[in-house]
């Protein structure tokens, strides 16, 4: 709306600027480049948009002078004729650029040039084609020489000297090994021993190194034409073996970290030769580690003797009498040393250290587990209250409902009893109950 008014106020007073009488001419100037310095008789009147005209406005009729401009390219000037018989003009203008002076030279000389696919000439080339303000990519070319892209920035009609320097088309490796003095073969072919610099044909190549008593190595190595690399390699011994003996005889064996098997005696018959870690690991016992340095060809025998890591687990459950048992196995019964007493007792000894599964079962009560921790050389603690699992219900003729569980032996027509969950037998009359029935006693 603001915009609307503006163009409104710019008409009128273009209009009382060039009489009543006259009628206010447009001319819209679009093309390239984006943000060119648009000028009409001299004056300054915007600059092109992408997708918006350059709007000049008001404008008499007759003759008008055109020009346009931006760096890097060639100003344009022209005339623009305007009549009353049409209002408003379009023109559009696109603006060529201005060209470098790029004098080109390689050594050798006699590269081929190319640009964007086309070949434009030789070096040394003059070249006065690429636009200035922008960035152009050449391709030089030469025979037994490694072909090279450059990219060339022209800023301005200033001239520019560009050198470069085309490198052979193969490449070297420079060998050294450890041990030196280790024989080096390219494609099959001696060469000398190490250290050692090797040239390696375009396309690349088998490269060998072997010296007695270590493992021979052979690797396909690419080379990019005019590069120089630096191939370092320690050899590696031939390999050791390794017994080793362990008691309890199931634990397992890791060396640097990789579990190799649990029946003593582990036997590894090909070990690098070099610095190893040996770790014994089993449950209930404390973990070992010993470093150990095995000789090209060596045989080495380890012993190790684990010592025991046990704590014990105290159950306690209410009432006494309940199974208990140890990560599903039976383990006894918590027991209590009076008959009286409800709880019961039982002392699980020489429990392996970690996590473990306790379980409670005793008949009319449901069964119940925990997961003890067991550490070493400690005593850890598990209670049990058992939860009572009625399997029948009676409801008195107040409405009262008693659980319990039924004793069929003692249950005639006229009385129903059932034992609750302290032991005792309690005989109910039929004629004082209301209902009574079976009950889910999972529920």
């Amino acid at each position: 709306m603001k915009a609307k008014i503006l163009g409104f106020s710019i008409f009128a007073a273009a209009m009382m600027l060039i009489g009543a009488d006259t009628v206010p001419l447009r001319l819209d100037v679009t093309g390239q480049p984006e943000g060119a310095y648009v000028s009409v008789d001299g004056q300054h009147r915007g600059k092109l948009q992408d997708s918006v005209p350059c709007v000049v406005l008001p404008l008499t009729p007759g003759r008008h002078l055109l020009h346009v401009e931006a760096p890097n390219y060639r100003p344009l000037d022209t005339y623009i004729y305007l009549n009353e018989a049409t209002n408003w003009v379009s023109h559009a203008v696109d603006l060529e650029p201005e060209r470098g002076i790029v004098l080109l030279k390689t050594k050798p000389a006699g590269a081929a040039v190319t640009y964007k696919g086309n070949e434009i000439g030789t070096t040394p080339l003059l070249i006065t084609s690429l636009a200035c303000g922008r960035q152009h990519s050449l391709k030089l070319a030469l025979k037994g020489y490694q072909s090279k892209s450059i990219d060339l920035a022209v800023a301005s009609r200033r001239p520019i000297v560009r050198n470069e320097e085309l490198v052979f088309d193969s490449g070297i490796i420079a060998c050294t090994t450890e041990p030196s003095g280790a024989t080096v073969l390219v494609n099959g072919i001696e060469r000398g021993v190490t250290p050692l610099e090797v040239m390696i044909p375009r396309g690349g190549a088998k490269l060998t190194i072997r010296l007695d008593g270590y493992k021979e190595i052979e690797q396909s190595v690419s080379v990019a034409p005019g590069e120089r690399q630096t191939w370092e390699r320690k050899l590696e011994g031939q390999p050791a073996r390794l017994c080793v003996v362990t008691e309890p005889s199931h634990a397992k064996v890791y060396i640097d970290g990789n579990y190799q098997g649990n029946s003593s005696p582990v036997i590894l018959k090909e070990v690098s030769t070099g610095t190893h870690e040996i770790r014994i690991e089993c449950p209930g016992y404390a973990t070992e580690t010993e470093t150990i340095q095995l000789q090209n060809g060596g045989d080495e025998t380890k012993r190790f003797t684990l010592k025991r890591e046990v704590g014990c687990i105290v159950v306690t459950t209410e009432p006494s009498g309940a199974k208990i048992t140890l990560d599903g196995n039976p383990v006894g019964i918590a027991t209590s040393p009076q008959s009286t007493a409800s709880k019961g007792t039982f002392k699980i000894k020489d429990v392996a250290i970690g996590n473990h599964r306790v379980g409670v079962s005793l008949p009319k009560y449901h069964d119940d587990f925990r997961n003890v921790n067991v550490n070493a050389n400690k005593t850890e603690l598990a209670d049990f209250k058992m939860v009572f699992k009625p399997n029948f219900k009676v409801v008195l003729e107040t409405g009262e409902i008693r659980y319990g569980i039924l004793v069929e032996s003692e249950t005639t027509d006229q009385n129903i009893v059932i034992e609750n969950g302290s032991g005792t037998q309690i005989t109910y009359p039929k004629t004082m109950l209301r209902n009574w029935e079976w009950i889910n006693p999972n529920k």
